[in-house]
C-alpha cells in the first residue's frame, strides 16, 4: 500500500507540475513537451507557413511545421524561454533556451 501512496504522489506532482508549466507560458492548451536547452533555433516564414529549425553541436539540422491556431502561430515566449508548438511526427512543445535563438538556418 505504501509504494503505491508514492506512485499516486509523483504522478499528482508531475501532473501538476505540467500544469504550471502552461501557466507558466500562458498556453491554454496541453501538449507533448520536449526540453530542446542544448539546440540552436529560429523559426522561418514562407508565406503563410512558419517553420521550427533547430539543431544541435554536431549541425544536424531538424524541420518541424509551427501549428497555428486562429491564424497565428502558437509560439509562446517568456523571458527566458520560448516554447513552439509544432508537428515534428506529432504535435510538440518544443522548449528553448531564447539565448539559442539565431536568425541564421543552416
Amino acid at each position: 500500500m505504501r509504494n503505491y501512496d508514492k506512485r499516486k504522489d509523483f504522478i499528482e506532482n508531475y501532473t501538476n507540475a505540467q500544469k504550471e508549466l502552461f501557466k507558466y507560458f500562458n498556453c491554454d492548451e496541453e501538449f507533448f513537451v520536449k526540453r530542446m536547452s542544448e539546440f540552436t533555433w529560429a523559426i522561418k516564414n514562407d508565406g503563410d507557413f512558419y517553420f521550427l529549425n533547430y539543431w544541435n553541436k554536431d549541425g544536424k539540422r531538424n524541420d518541424a511545421v509551427v501549428v497555428k491556431k486562429n491564424g497565428h502561430p502558437m509560439i509562446f515566449k517568456t523571458q527566458k524561454h520560448t516554447m513552439v508548438i509544432g508537428i515534428d511526427c506529432v504535435k510538440i512543445g518544443f522548449i528553448f533556451d531564447n539565448e539559442g535563438k539565431t536568425d541564421e538556418i543552416i
